[in-house]
């Protein structure tokens, strides 16, 4: 009876193993692709973790700097530094829920709607500041002299505009707005 049950018990084990081969064979899974889900999966956890590294860098980056929020600028995450310098990502679409891509990154220098003023913040900071937005009004350009930040937009890839095709790197050509003398 003993030696019944043991062969037994081999045999069911045996049928066990025969069941799962057969099972695992037939459903087409084999070891290649079980290494390579696996890996797929190794991957998807690494980009996971670098996207929680560039969340909290984000966090970390505009935790300090203040919002800017205008009907003007739908298509753009603008932030304010404590100085007073403009900070922008300007994309592709005024819903940013729907944007694409990144169109240029933009710096805004605060200072009044002059040519002199126009000047003096290219003189210092160098060319392609050729964007005056008033903040308080919420228009490009403004009264002359008004309060606000000289922009220079720098295009992150290449992409068509209305006023033709941008490269990457500072788009002197981005919404010129003319000061008064």
């Amino acid at each position: 009876m003993k030696m019944i049950f043991g062969r037994r018990g081999i045999m069911v084990g045996i049928a066990a193993v025969l069941a799962g081969i057969f099972l695992l064979t037939s459903c087409g899974v084999n070891k290649a692709e079980v290494a390579s889900k696996d890996q797929e999966i190794a991957s998807l956890r690494s980009q996971l973790g670098a996207a929680q590294l560039d969340a909290k860098y984000w966090t970390q980056l505009t935790s300090i700097f203040k919002p800017v929020e205008l009907p003007s600028m739908r298509d753009h995450k603008a932030f304010m530094t404590p100085d007073g310098v403009l900070l922008a990502l300007h994309f592709d679409n005024t819903d940013l829920s729907k944007a694409q891509n990144l169109n240029w990154v933009a710096i805004g220098i605060p200072g009044k709607y002059t040519r002199e003023d126009q000047e003096r913040i290219e003189k210092q900071f160098g060319k392609g500041f050729t964007h005056f937005h008033d903040l308080m009004a919420d228009t490009h350009g403004g009264q002359p002299g008004a309060d606000g930040v000289w922009l220079m937009h720098i295009a992150v890839r290449e992409f068509n505009a209305p006023w033709g095709a941008v490269q990457p790197g500072v788009d002197g050509r981005f919404m010129p707005t003319q000061p008064p003398n």
